[in-house]
């Protein structure tokens, strides 16, 4: 099954609501959902912390900002065909569009796999989870996990939502 991971901060608090309130909507529910306050060691830290506490084959990141419709988790749970699955996003308060399929090799030009992808948690641990240097850790993780072999599957629908507000990690 899948696993939900999600890093906040205390500033975030109302965001975090709102995303919690949209898991509790899920069609099917995630295994777990492990949300995971960041202590003043960064973003990086909290996530890999939090996904050691993971134990199931899957974990998807949501960030605390994020809104999932209510069948995202049953649609990544009924295609986890691959090492990477994600999903189709609806963008708010930016003109972005990065719903595509995957192309080999696109991943080092730029990132159009949003950070909210479910993972085969035993290829997160074999890549030593999130590395401190990027400035997109989840792109680079992505690139590595590609470099490693890892299979990819997208499943062209939006399932969640994406916002821009200003306070996001993202450019």
């Amino acid at each position: 099954m899948l696993t939900l991971v999600t890093a906040t901060l205390p500033e975030r608090s109302s965001f975090l609501r709102e995303m919690l309130s949209s898991v509790t909507e899920q069609t099917v529910a995630p295994a777990c959902h492990i949300v995971m306050r960041d202590d003043g060691r960064g973003f990086v830290d909290t996530v890999n912390r939090a996904v050691c506490a993971v134990d199931t084959e899957y974990f998807c990141l949501v960030d605390d900002d994020d809104l999932l419709l209510p069948h995202h988790v049953e649609t990544l749970v009924g295609n986890l065909v691959a090492d990477i699955v994600w999903t189709w996003v609806r963008v708010e308060g930016r003109s972005w569009n990065p719903n595509r399929g995957y192309e080999f090799g696109a991943l080092k030009h730029g990132n159009y796999i949003p950070s909210n992808f479910a993972m085969r948690t035993s290829l997160w641990r074999e890549l030593g989870g999130y590395r401190s240097g990027p400035q997109h850790p989840d792109w680079d993780m992505l690139i590595r996990c590609e470099d490693a072999g890892a299979s990819f599957h997208n499943v062209p629908e939006i399932t969640w939502v994406y916002r821009f507000h200003g306070g996001n990690m993202s450019v």
